[in-house]
């Protein structure tokens, strides 16, 4: 990973607003890589202008969402400056975090799944061939269950550590019926949040994975925008593909590479149209192709 072609000056993320003669907002773009894309506008959303600051609040099936947005040098390029829709008060237009809410009957049977983001709800499909399966656990936890038949199961617990409803994936693992069974080669526990200890961390779509206190190894198993928010080549173990689709080779992984380049100070690696790997905060000579292990 150490070519990088530097194109920060035109790849940072920012958003572009248009107004009536009232100075009422009347569309806005986001602009990546000097790509400019208009954002979609609620009916019952509306904007507070304010000098160089531009408030935005959405509505939602939850609580509105207030997003704000800064103009610094007054160029007419916007940043987002706070979004609370992302609980951890980082901004979400860097990747912030999923949300999960369950629908559980009287018999404790868990009925139906909703994916939360941004403040919007949207349902997840539940298999009814029995492969899927989701039990309530002990203080605030949910247990999905997938079952490969014949190979093994991968395991996902969600919990509720303040009591909003409001789910967050805990850890995963993959449990062969055999040993070295299935698709992937780690068997171990992937947490989503790093503490103290040496831990392997799962980084998955949509997400901003962070590690903890210890060596934590960063374990990558699905195509999508990935985001590792706090890797350190010196603190941290390794970038680990554990993929499941036969790769053998760190050199096999690089042949898939068709860009790197830099978005600001975050590193971003292109795997044609199927992924984005990008390492945030990450110098190009603090990064290599040493930190990367092929597992599958």
């Amino acid at each position: 990973m150490s070519t990088v072609n530097d194109d920060s000056s035109n790849s940072n993320k920012h958003f572009e607003f248009t107004f009536d003669d009232n100075g009422e907002v009347t569309a806005f773009y986001e602009v990546e890589n000097d790509v400019r894309t208009q954002e979609s506008i609620g009916t019952d959303d509306f904007f507070e202008v304010d000098g160089t600051t531009i408030t935005q609040v959405k509505s939602s099936s939850n609580d509105p969402v207030e997003i704000v947005y800064s103009d610094p040098e007054a160029d007419g390029t916007y940043v987002i400056t706070s979004d609370s829709s992302n609980t951890g008060g980082e901004d979400n237009s860097s990747g912030g975090g999923k949300g999960y809410k369950f629908t559980i009957d009287a018999g404790n049977n868990i009925t139906a799944v909703f994916e939360v983001k941004d403040g919007e709800e949207k349902p997840l499909p539940i298999d009814d061939d029995g492969t899927e399966t989701y039990t309530v656990g002990d203080n605030n936890t949910v247990v999905r269950t997938d079952e490969e038949v014949g190979v093994g199961s991968e395991i996902t617990v969600y919990d509720d550590t303040d009591g909003d409803k409001i789910y967050h994936r805990l850890s995963e693992q993959w449990a062969p019926d055999s040993p070295g069974a299935g698709p992937f080669k780690i068997e171990e526990r992937l947490v989503y949040t790093g503490t103290d200890d040496s831990e392997k961390i799962a980084v998955r779509d949509g997400e901003d994975c962070h590690g903890g206190g210890g060596k934590d190894d960063f374990v990558l198993r699905e195509a999508g925008n990935l985001r590792i928010a706090d890797y350190s080549s010196s603190d941290d173990g390794l970038i680990i593909f554990d993929t499941g689709l036969g790769l053998t080779s760190k050199e096999e992984v690089q042949g898939y590479v068709t860009d790197l380049h830099y978005e600001g100070d975050d590193l971003v690696v292109v795997f044609g149209s199927a992924a984005t790997v990008t390492l945030v905060g990450v110098p190009s000579d603090q990064i290599s192709w040493d930190n990367v292990d092929v597992q599958s």
